[in-house]
Formats: C-alpha cells, sequence, structure tokens
C-alpha cells in the first residue's frame, strides 16, 4: 500500500474533492473522495441555513417519496440531523479498481489497496479502465463482466472498448467464444431503471447541490437573530414600515410586542423607585407609549397583508437576506460624490443617477467586503435537476447526504469575502410594465410603500430553482428580474477583469433586486467589481440596452424562448436557476408580427412591452 499527497486550496477541495466525488489524481489514476480525517464547526449556525436548504432538497424529495414537501431528505433537516464543518485532510481512494488488458481486453477488479494486476495470457500489466456504472439513485460501482451464457469457467473478454459509445462494446468468453447478449442492466440499489456507463470521472458522475449564503451570522451572533419576528420584521422593511438596516431590526423586534414594552417600561420605573407623580417616572413611560404604538403599527401593516404563514416566512427569509448582504461595508452614488478620487469624476458621478432612472433602477450600490458562505450540502449524480427529462422519459434523481458522522450528515462549506452590485428595481415601473403587457389591471397605486405591498399580495413567493413558477404574475417578474441580472453580469464581465463564468447572481424576486458578484472561489478579492463601480460603470449600464439583439435572432426570440448561449445563457456555475426563466422579451419587449398585423389582446399569449428602451 502506498501514500500520495496533492496541495489544494480549501475552497478547490470544496468543489472538487468532496466524498463521493471522483476526480484525477494528478497525471496517475482516477479517485473518489473519501471523508475527510478531520472536521471543524464552520462559523454558520445549522439553523439559519435550514430554510435554504429546505428549499434546496425539497423537490429531490417530494419525487422520491412521491408525497408533496415531504421525503426522508427533508426529514433529516427538520430533525436537525446535520452540521455544518469545514474539511480538513481530505482522503481518497483508487476507482475504479477495474483495470483491462490493452492486448486481450481481459477485465479484472482488485481492491482499492491493491497493486495494478498483470494479463494472465502474458500481457504484462493492466492500466486502470477508466469506465464505472452510475444511476440518478446515486449508485456509482465497477463495471463487472456478465457470466458466459454456456456456463463456461473461462474469463469474459470485452472487445471494442476503445470505442467510447459503449453500445458497440461486446462481451466475449475467452474459452467458448460465445459473445454475451446484449441486455439492459438495471440498478442493484433502487431497481429503477437501467444503469448508465460512463467514462470516470466526468461532471455527470458528480453534481455538487450547494448553497451560497449572503452575510452569514456567525454562531455567537445567531443568538440576538433567532425567532420568526425577525423575518416578519424584515417583510416590514420592504413595505416601510420599518426602516432600512440591521439595527432597525433589532429595535422593531426587540422586547416583544407594544404590551410588553409598557409592562417593561413599569417595571424599571418601580425599580428605580419612581412614583406616577413623579416627572420622569411619565417621561419614561410617554416614551414607553411611543415605541408601543410604532411596535404595533409596523406587526399591522404586515398583517394587512395577508399573507399564509408559509408565504410570509418564505418571503421574511428573502428579505432578511437582502438586509443582511446590504448590511456589509459599502459604496453608493452620494459616497462617491462626496469624495471623488478625482474632480474630474464628478460629472461622471452626477451621470449615475439618470442612468439608475433610464434604466428604472431604485439604487445600485457596491458592497465592497461581502461576507458569504458556500455550502455543499450533499450531490446527485447524472443530472442536477430533481427531474431528469429524456428521449425515454422522465427519470427522477435522488439527492444523496455525505456519509453521516456522529450520527449527523455533514454539510462541508466554506465562509469567504467578496465584493458585488447590489441592484433594486423600482416597484412602480414593475407595475406599469405588468399594466402595459396586460398581465394586470391597473391597480392604481402612486408611491412605493403601497407597491410593494401589491406585488407581495398578487405574487407567490418562489420557492423552485429548477423550474418556473406556475403562477403568471410571478414567472413575470422573476424572468424580468432573471434577465436583467444576466445583462449585467455580461456588461460588468467585459470590464472587471473576470470572466463571466467568474460571476455569480443571487436573486431577491420579492424585494425586486439581485446581486452580482465575483465568485471566484478564491482566498482573495480581486477588486474587479469596485474599479467598475468608481470608473466605469456610466459605461456598463449604457451596455445594458445598447444592442437587445441576438446572432439567432429572429428564431430565437421568437421561437426559442428569447434566450439562449449566444444571448443570456450563463455557465451553471454563475447561474441561480441553471438558465430557466430568462427571455430577452420581458426587457426589451415581443418583435411585432412577421406580416405586420396588430397583436391579439384577447390570446393568452402576452404581448411584452420594452421595460428597457434601446
Amino acid at each position: 500500500m502506498t501514500y500520495d499527497t496533492l496541495t489544494r486550496t480549501a475552497t478547490q477541495a470544496l468543489w472538487n474533492h468532496m466524498p463521493g466525488q471522483p476526480y484525477n489524481w494528478g497525471n496517475q489514476v482516477s479517485v473518489i473522495g473519501e471523508p475527510p480525517r478531520h472536521a471543524s464547526p464552520l462559523d454558520v449556525p445549522e439553523a439559519w441555513l435550514a430554510p435554504q436548504l429546505k428549499r434546496l432538497i425539497r423537490p429531490f424529495a417530494q419525487q422520491h417519496s412521491g408525497i408533496p414537501n415531504s421525503g426522508p431528505e427533508l426529514d433529516i433537516i427538520e430533525r436537525g440531523q446535520y452540521s455544518l464543518v469545514e474539511a480538513h485532510d481530505l482522503q481518497a481512494s483508487r476507482f475504479p479498481n477495474t483495470f483491462i488488458c490493452r492486448e486481450c481486453g481481459h477485465l479484472s477488479t482488485v481492491n482499492p489497496t491493491s497493486p495494478a494486476p498483470t494479463c494472465p495470457s502474458g500481457h504484462g500489466l493492466k492500466p486502470q479502465f477508466q469506465f464505472a456504472e452510475a444511476h440518478n439513485c446515486g449508485l456509482l460501482r465497477e463495471i463487472r463482466a456478465p457470466r458466459c451464457a454456456n456456463n463456461c469457467s473461462g474469463p469474459m473478454l470485452l472487445r471494442n472498448w476503445r470505442v467510447l459509445d459503449t453500445r458497440q462494446w461486446v462481451w466475449q468468453c475467452g474459452k467458448c467464444g460465445t459473445r454475451a447478449e446484449r441486455r439492459a442492466v438495471y440498478c442493484p440499489d433502487c431497481k429503477i431503471g437501467p444503469t448508465s456507463v460512463l467514462r470516470v470521472p466526468q461532471t455527470s458522475l458528480h453534481y455538487p447541490q450547494s448553497l451560497t449564503v449572503i452575510n452569514p451570522p456567525t454562531r455567537s451572533e445567531y443568538t440576538g437573530l433567532k425567532g420568526d419576528a425577525i423575518g416578519v420584521a424584515a417583510v416590514g422593511q420592504l413595505i416601510g414600515a420599518v426602516t432600512p438596516g440591521l439595527d432597525a431590526l433589532r429595535a422593531a423586534t426587540s422586547g416583544g410586542g407594544g404590551d410588553d414594552k409598557l409592562a417593561q417600561a413599569k417595571a424599571t420605573c418601580e425599580a428605580l423607585g419612581l412614583h406616577p407623580d413623579d416627572p420622569l417616572y411619565e417621561s419614561m413611560m410617554d416614551k414607553a407609549r411611543q415605541a408601543a404604538v410604532s411596535v404595533g403599527g409596523w406587526q399591522k401593516e404586515v398583517e394587512s397583508l395577508a399573507l399564509p404563514p408559509e408565504t410570509l416566512e418564505v418571503i421574511g427569509d428573502e428579505a432578511f437576506s437582502l438586509t443582511r448582504a446590504a448590511a456589509a461595508p459599502s459604496l453608493n452614488v452620494d459616497a462617491l460624490l462626496r469624495k471623488p478620487p478625482s474632480a474630474d469624476l464628478i460629472t461622471t458621478y452626477g451621470e449615475y443617477r439618470a442612468l439608475f432612472d433610464r434604466y428604472k433602477l431604485a439604487d445600485v450600490t457596491l458592497l465592497r467586503e461581502l461576507p458569504i458562505a458556500n455550502v455543499v450540502a450533499g450531490y446527485t449524480r447524472i443530472s442536477a435537476h430533481a427531474v431528469q427529462q429524456t428521449r425515454a422519459g422522465d427519470k427522477g434523481t435522488w439527492f444523496k447526504y455525505f456519509p453521516a458522522s456522529n450520527s449527523k450528515y455533514p454539510m462541508y462549506g466554506k465562509r469567504t469575502e467578496t465584493e458585488g452590485l447590489l441592484v433594486r428595481v423600482k416597484p412602480l415601473e414593475v407595475i406599469r410594465w405588468l399594466v402595459d403587457s396586460g398581465v394586470v389591471p391597473d391597480p392604481k397605486v402612486t408611491d412605493e410603500s403601497n407597491a410593494y405591498k401589491w406585488l407581495l399580495r398578487v405574487r407567490e413567493p418562489v420557492v423552485d430553482m429548477f423550474n418556473a413558477p406556475e403562477q403568471r404574475i410571478t414567472r413575470s417578474v422573476l424572468g424580468l428580474l432573471h434577465s436583467m441580472s444576466h445583462r449585467f453580469m455580461k456588461a460588468i464581465a467585459a470590464r472587471c477583469g473576470l470572466n463571466i463564468d467568474s460571476l455569480a447572481e443571487y436573486l431577491f424576486p420579492s424585494a425586486l433586486a439581485f446581486l452580482v458578484y465575483a465568485n471566484t472561489r478564491s482566498d482573495f478579492t480581486l477588486g474587479g467589481i469596485e474599479h467598475v463601480y468608481r470608473y466605469d460603470l456610466a459605461d456598463a449600464l449604457s451596455e445594458l440596452a445598447a444592442d437587445p439583439r441576438c446572432v439567432f435572432d429572429p428564431p430565437c426570440r421568437r421561437s426559442f424562448g428569447g434566450a439562449c448561449a449566444a444571448c443570456l445563457h450563463t455557465s451553471e456555475i454563475s447561474c441561480e436557476r441553471f438558465n430557466t426563466v430568462l427571455d430577452r422579451n420581458l426587457l426589451f419587449g415581443t418583435l411585432p408580427a412577421v406580416d405586420g398585423t396588430a397583436p391579439d389582446r384577447t390570446s393568452d399569449e402576452i404581448t411584452w412591452q420594452a421595460f428597457w428602451t434601446p
């Protein structure tokens, strides 16, 4: 038995060397990751991540169990049977342990610690045969030779194995020469469908199912952020009932409701020996009454939305994540104008607000030191989606946790810092666009607070990252924000020194906001996005609508959903939704009919009006 060592950063290990993940060991052999020798707690509280984990795992769990919003994978999250850890001293073992003779095709399987075997026919040392069987349920095992149809004791030889099309492979008995009949090998674990023979390693054998958490609290900070009230108060911030900022959230949720504040003030006065006829007593009680009215005010504002509890919980989590993101060290246009690096830039900075108005943006803020945590909760095989669509029909994909340790399933992660642009869209402009496109009748709202309230009432929260929402208004607004985010990524990538695959997005659809951030997976911040914000943002914004066309238009815009690899698509590591719910028609309007006829407003098909005017 021999041991070898690879040196990788913690970030590289997180994405490429996890337990159950096949990868190449240098230029030697392929291996499969094993649980690490050591793991330390990740400084992110498990309970904080629970809502996002449920949304990630729910599509896999319910297709596996056949029960909506239920399944054994979700039960693990409900019971808190998981731990967030940072891996140290990762291990791997050789895989697959099959070896083939280049001359005769003799295949043999050995133990992971055994040396490479030699061919029994004297053809020398065998190389590793880097193919394996895999299935959507998570199966990954070495290829096994079938038995000879004549029950010979001779070895089975694999013919034509150099051809990558495994359908042309042929098994032949080395003793009697009988060829094995081609047959489907059904998965021995789940018994649902045949296995696939794939080269090891390749991406389809291991899809990390991961989450990006924006500015997560540390374990010590989380104590002051517990409870459902913090999410409800964050919804209050969206509708303008609570002032912005984390401190305002804490103040709004501290000490319970209005009656609690009055009781606390009265108890304090008694402890200080103050009587009702004392001026100080009356002053303290007046302040408590004002606070009570304020607390009751924002709670009543949120209650007036009449949202179901489960909807309020999802929107609250999203709104609180937005507040956490905005709390990172930031730079806005006002700060640039107060302290410009050069007097020559004052004119440029003065154009920013006009460009925001042109593109119907409420604000664009630079987050300079944005804490994030990348967490790999588990993995899937064959497909990254809960349902894989194939020519033979749909196949369900099972979510797999990493092997349990001390009765808990580890989820590996890493905290780091990055930079990004937080973009907020004007809610009144979104409503006007929906009305002009014929999606909704005019609700007659005239201010931002009521615009948010109306949008929260008529939309459903986005909980599925794989499939488009069924509700039309939700799907329309999500598509608008998502398409906008991809245009931003492409405009920024051309100027910040990063490839677009090194940028990523985080959507806040309920809040009409999105974050574009550097996803370099390195241990330092390059500063390219800050450079764009300080010196090149005007050009980047001007490019958003400079050319609405695609090289594959008009078919792309008319027939293929208005999004393809040449216009809006990015790599799946950059896109939060795997390039779904994207459409340039939402941004630039539906193309007129070829024959010049007016659109049919009575049909179910929407004729989109341009949100951005080129």
